[in-house]
């Protein structure tokens, strides 16, 4: 990587400083050039665990952007894409001259360093996908590396450097990042419209962009795609390397036949390539979704050349990525999940997951993330609730806009009541919704906490007051 940055910017790169360290992409960089010998520093808002664990490595992190943050001896600074020109520490960097370079130019120079960089796109599911994927290769004792976007405890965390011959990243489309890196291997999971406040023109300008990934594939690479989406596979035409479709329509290249499911939502299911029956999988994470990301998880293990009998083994005892439909506990019955879910098709998918999980009522708690996003799929995030017992609503959260839309957590909660009558809060305070939970949860009851911020929090601090009441 300090070959790549030196000739980039014709001089010796030795010190870096990271703006907006704390974020999951940003700190897995961080940890990842510390292994390449460079010395690291940094600056977020707040501190987080991302923040801890590089601390524990010996990396000084600054809480709070300020004009004096970045020391004299700097090289480069690296900066996250919710960093605008107005932060102090930007403004430092240009006061110094210092060079500049953006979050997903910096992954894509160290995509250059791998012989095969195996990119997972689409609007959901990319982390579970590219962690699978990453776990496929590790469990065939292929040594991947990788930079995703959840923590795995197969890899120590959510950014490693091992081995330079295949590198498993999570693309994201957001300000069009995914095209920075240079794969021969791309998944396309799904296509919908999300990220209005970049993609301005709507769902042709992300399928534009789409279309632009797929193109970075070479001849000899292989674009994996979600056949049941239209969208998807308008995006895939006329690209120089091989299409493999994947999807529930047995039209598809590779599909899944005899799904079934425990009584904890656990899915077992046979593979099929074409009319060829390839292999009988059982997964410890639960959800169709998950079915359809396994299935192009094992499509990649194929065009590897990874035996069968390794990818069933390997899905088996696949636990899936931090704040992906992860377990907190289960006291007197109340069973509590997170999930990361912030869009409202993830929303749906892990509250139709919920269902095949035997319980009494199910709960589901949402912080909405983004105003713009509140706005713009308003009621689909509505429908995504029709199938809960009860909900509730924590104020939107947003780190980069403010409420120009007007749009509040209580105009959700009146569209839900109204549409399906289901009993709606909106609360602000955590505490305030573990008081309430604690007071009126049952035994067998389901607890579904989602969003892909701070509310995670109440996952955590619902299990601990059940505890003390129950156990007390």
């Amino acid at each position: 990587m300090k070959a790549q940055l030196e000739k980039k910017f014709n001089k010796p790169i030795h010190k870096l400083f990271f703006i907006g360290i704390g974020g999951s992409s940003m700190s897995g960089l961080a940890s990842m050039s510390l292994s390449q010998g460079f010395t690291v520093e940094g600056s977020d808002m707040i501190t987080s665990a991302y923040v801890e664990k590089l601390e524990g490595l010996g990396v000084l992190v600054h809480i709070g952007h300020a004009y004096d943050n970045i020391p004299v001896g700097t090289d480069c600074v690296v900066y996250s894409a919710a960093i605008h020109e107005d932060n102090p520490d930007m403004i430092k960097a240009t006061d110094l001259g210092l060079p500049k370079i953006e979050r997903s130019n910096f992954l894509g120079l160290f995509s250059h360093i791998f012989d095969k960089t195996i990119a997972i796109s689409g609007t959901h599911g990319k982390t579970t996908t590219s962690s699978m994927v990453a776990c496929l290769l590790q469990y065939a004792k292929l040594d991947p590396s990788l930079s995703i976007g959840g923590s795995l405890s197969e890899f120590g965390g959510n950014a490693v450097v091992a081995s330079k011959d295949f590198f498993v990243v999570e693309a994201c489309e957001y300000v069009d990042s995914f095209l920075k890196t240079s794969h021969s291997i791309g998944i396309i999971t799904n296509i919908e419209e999300d990220h209005l406040d970049y993609f301005t023109g709507g769902l042709a300008q992300i399928k534009e962009s789409f279309h632009k990934f797929g193109k970075i594939l070479p001849s000899t690479g292989l674009m994996i795609a979600y056949g049941d989406s239209q969208d998807v596979l308008d995006v895939v035409k006329d690209l120089a390397c091989p299409v493999v479709t994947y999807g529930l329509d047995p039209r598809n290249d590779w599909h899944p036949e005899n799904i079934e499911y425990d009584k904890t939502g656990k899915p077992s299911f046979d593979v099929f390539q074409g009319k060829n029956f390839y292999g009988h999988y059982e997964l410890i994470i639960p959800g169709e979704h998950n079915v359809l990301d396994a299935l192009s998880a094992i499509i990649c293990g194929d065009f590897l050349t990874i035996p069968v009998e390794t990818s069933i083994s390997a899905m088996a005892c696949f636990t899936g990525a931090k704040r992906r439909f992860e377990f907190r506990g289960e006291v007197n019955g109340i069973n509590v999940y997170e999930d990361y879910a912030h869009h409202p098709t993830e929303l749906k998918v892990v509250v139709d997951a919920c269902l095949n999980y035997e319980h009494h009522k199910l709960w589901v708690v949402f912080q909405p993330h983004t105003y713009s996003r509140t706005f713009f799929f308003f009621d689909n995030f509505v429908d995504a609730f029709a199938k809960a017992d009860y909900v509730i609503l924590n104020d939107i959260y947003s780190d980069r806009e403010g409420n120009d839309w007007n749009i509040y957590s209580e105009d959700l909660q009146k569209a839900i009541e109204e549409k399906y009558h289901i009993p709606t809060v909106t609360i602000s305070a955590f505490e305030d919704i573990v008081n309430y939970l604690t007071e009126r949860l049952c035994p067998n009851d389901l607890v579904l906490v989602a969003g892909s911020q701070t509310i995670n929090h109440v996952a955590f601090d619902l299990v601990k007051r059940l505890k003390e009441i129950h156990n007390s």
